[in-house]
């Protein structure tokens, strides 16, 4: 044990669970904290954002491509309330997030006496966001809650956590014993519903695997592929998990999206052909699967960390709460060497339903295909892209090809606006050696535009790519389509001159017109190892884009 203050318990135990990144904004109540960081600066780099928001969903980024849980800092009251979309994006996208926040001083807590930054409930504010929060009550109780954060990021379906510490006890000293990482097993399946859904898997004829948000966050894509392979049977991402099954496999049909703004997808109906469907790690959200329509065959595997989720929107033959990696082995062990392939015949229909799916992107989106293919062609395999629920967005998830996990980021859970450029900072900061890509609009790229001053400070240089008409793009479509052309109201956008904006903070910009100059400007932003903004100029909008 050791002597140390709250702060630097609180920084020492980071480091202990293998935290190497924070993001946040230093406040008059994070003061000691600060300080202590101060001490650590060799082995816990701190990036400081200019608005909660913003820092939140850089740390979500840098989960979502890294693995590792993304550590945010905040402060009472307003600043822990800044970060609230971001959580809340972190929750419903299935994302590891470790938020620690102050509190006011102990003798005021619940006391109503109106003190700087007091927050009614603040606790009960994040509760409805989180997987589990806390207020640590006592320095020596800082490792605890650290640990057991940490412990429930390998043992839970990932979503945020929220700690939070009265102000005073970050100066308090206290004998403290920091604890480290335990090594976890990951929650296998109860074993004889793994056995019941491997029967069912060797006598299907034509099985779908549906592959999840909980692959891309937790890993899982190899064992996905031995299994693939080895049965010979398709393999179709949901929302959430584009990459999490390399989309150049010839087994792979890419993602169920459709209906809605992401236009026509054969298989969301041909999925409801095949005998099984093995569901991995998807929460199978209502937006992007029953609430459009899509189908699936009446016996349902599904793996899932949280077993309360399983069977709410599609009835479920043989639910199986654990980790999808972990269930996957215990087939793959029991398989063997084993003869399982489902024959010539199913793997004709899955090239035939492969070549259907990309002939009615052709048809009904051949110049947004031709935009992503283009892009494509000038970016590394390895390249992360981030993307903001923008018209460009929608179809970048069908047209897109994506080749490994964590390497296509957007906010699919509360689809909120503004994730796109600070992810794609978190992102940078996590993998630096990789380049990335920033997908947004005019609009979205404005509701954190002022973190070009941490990438600025800090050395991360991610790519933007804008595509910019001028206004709230999906919603004017929107408006459009069911008032009628000339009924736009609020959707109209006067912006700046971003190729300025990012020259005033010692970057680039270029201005396209066309595809050729859209190709040549991303390859050299990218080139140039330099944040970068490429501005797509639609007007008439991303189809009319040639």
């Amino acid at each position: 044990m050791a002597i140390m203050t709250g702060g630097q318990a609180m920084v020492e135990s980071l480091k202990a669970q293998g935290v190497d990144t924070v993001f946040g904004i230093i406040s008059i109540h994070t003061l000691d904290l600060y300080d202590a960081l101060f001490d650590s600066q060799d082995s816990l780099r701190f990036i400081g954002g200019r608005q909660e928001l913003g820092c939140g969903f850089m740390a979500d980024g840098y989960a979502r491509a890294t693995g590792k849980p993304g550590v945010l800092l905040t402060s009472t009251g307003p600043g822990a309330a800044d970060s609230v979309g971001a959580v809340g994006e972190a929750y419903f996208s299935s994302s590891p997030l470790l938020e620690i926040t102050t509190n006011i001083e102990q003798e005021f807590l619940n006391e109503g006496k109106l003190v700087t930054h007091e927050t009614n409930d603040q606790l009960g504010m994040f509760s409805s966001i989180t997987d589990w929060n806390a207020m640590i009550d006592q320095v020596e109780s800082i490792p605890d809650h650290l640990m057991e954060a940490f412990q429930r990021f390998k043992t839970r379906r990932p979503r945020p956590i929220e700690l939070e510490i009265p102000t005073d006890l970050l100066g308090k000293q206290a004998e403290v014993e920091v604890l480290g990482p335990r090594d976890i097993e990951p929650p296998q399946g109860d074993r004889a519903m793994v056995e019941r859904a491997l029967d069912a898997i060797l006598k299907a004829k034509r099985p779908v695997i549906f592959v999840g948000e909980e692959v891309q966050t937790l890993g899982g894509t190899d064992e996905v592929i031995r299994l693939a392979e080895m049965l010979g049977a398709p393999v179709v991402t949901g929302d959430g998990a584009k990459g999490a099954f390399p989309e150049d496999h010839p087994l792979s049909l890419g993602q169920s999206l459709g209906k809605r703004i992401w236009g026509d997808n054969p298989v969301q109906e041909w999925l409801g052909t095949c005998d099984v469907a093995v569901v991995l790690g998807s929460a199978l959200n209502y937006r992007t699967t029953s609430g459009v329509g899509m189908k699936l065959p009446k016996t349902i595997i599904h793996v899932l960390l949280d077993g309360d989720i399983i069977g709410k929107n599609y009835e479920t033959a043989i639910p199986i709460q654990g980790e999808s990696r972990a269930v996957v082995r215990q087939w793959l062990d029991a398989i063997g060497s084993k003869d399982v392939d489902k024959g010539g015949d199913f793997k004709a229909e899955v090239s035939r339903v492969k070549h259907e799916i990309y002939d009615g992107l052709k048809d009904q989106w051949g110049n947004e295909l031709k935009i992503f293919e283009a892009v494509r062609e000038v970016t590394p395999r390895e390249t992360i892209f981030s993307l903001d629920p923008t018209i460009a967005a929608s179809k970048a998830s069908r047209c897109l090809p994506i080749y490994g996990p964590r390497t296509f980021m957007h906010p699919h859970g509360w689809a909120g606006l503004g994730f796109a450029f600070p992810a794609g900072l978190g992102a940078k900061a996590g993998m630096p050696e990789r380049p990335v890509v920033c997908v947004t609009g005019d609009g979205g790229f404005q509701y954190n535009f002022q973190e070009l001053a941490t990438a600025a400070q800090y050395g991360i240089h991610p790519v933007v790519l804008m595509f910019n008409d001028n206004a709230w793009g999906v919603l004017k479509k929107y408006q459009n389509d069911r008032f009628g052309n000339g009924r736009n109201f609020a959707t109209e956008l006067v912006n700046p001159d971003f190729v300025k904006i990012f020259e005033s903070y010692g970057f680039e910009g270029t201005k396209v017109s066309t595809l050729s100059e859209l190709s040549k400007g991303l390859e050299n932003a990218i080139s140039s190892g330099r944040t970068h903004l490429v501005e797509v100029q639609i007007p008439d909008g991303i189809g009319a884009f040639v």
